[in-house]
């Protein structure tokens, strides 16, 4: 095999190499965009998540926040109410009297009396209607908040499993930058090898044509002075010259 003929097989074989570099950095192209689009969704839903636990953990502790409320009211008012069965004993008594004074005839003194206990009973009565409902707000903010609890934690893990997924898209996306500079640099290189393989398969292919025309040029003269002698030799023997002869002898004489 001739030189040219190892360098051409060598800038053949760098193109092959070549083509396989492009192929392969267009594959880690096309991975970093869709590792990129998976990781900015990712981002997208974890942030997401985290508002909407912020958000639930800010109702939360307002309803907590509600809670303790109502249940500093509830004692305050529990040192002072009567108790539940007292309570339902008050309502009940309430309702006779007023009854009493709707329908039956009354002194003015009597009639002031029983207005006087009326006061007094529905005092209890409101105390006890207040603590009940105080009661029910405590335990329906409690229960609210322990249902927004459930769903902080729940959310939270969810966003956890986003944020690991982040990780780990994150060290794909690096290694897959990092690959693809390292092509690049392999692609660089290789370019650098078929400039300086096609520089010198130039050289050489410039000095066989040099040297194919001037044995071209040389076989030319030697057939031309050939053909010089044999139109001399004939001249001389007065035989008759061809045409080549005669440009031949013409040339010479020029």
């Amino acid at each position: 095999m001739t030189n040219l003929e190892m360098l051409a097989d060598e800038r053949q074989r760098i193109k092959t190499d070549e083509r396989k570099l492009l192929g392969a950095l267009s594959e880690v192209r096309s991975k970093l965009d869709t590792t990129r689009t998976e990781l900015q969704a990712s981002r997208k839903t974890r942030d997401e998540l985290n508002e909407t636990v912020r958000a639930l953990k800010k109702t939360r502790d307002n309803l907590r926040d509600k809670a303790k409320q109502n249940i500093t009211k509830l004692k305050i008012l529990q040192k002072t109410a009567p108790k539940l069965l007292q309570s339902v004993t008050a309502e009940h008594e309430l309702q006779q009297l007023e009854w009493q004074v709707q329908t039956a005839p009354l002194g003015k003194e009597e009639e002031k009396r029983l207005m006087i206990k009326i006061r007094a009973l529905e005092t209890q009565v409101n105390a006890a209607k207040k603590i009940n409902r105080l009661r029910d707000e405590v335990t329906k903010a409690n229960q609210e908040a322990d249902e927004l609890h459930a769903k902080v934690q729940e959310l939270a893990e969810e966003s956890q499993k986003h944020h690991e997924e982040i990780v780990i898209l994150s060290e794909r996306f690096e290694a897959l930058k990092i690959k693809q500079e390292d092509v690049r640099k392999s692609l660089n290189q290789l370019r650098g090898e078929y400039k300086d393989a096609d520089e010198q398969y130039q050289v050489v292919r410039k000095s066989i044509d040099l040297a194919e025309k001037m044995s071209q040029r040389q076989k030319e003269e030697t057939h031309k002075q050939n053909l010089k002698e044999a139109a001399k030799k004939k001249l001389s023997q007065g035989a008759k010259l061809s045409l080549h002869e005669l440009s031949a002898l013409y040339e010479e004489e020029e």
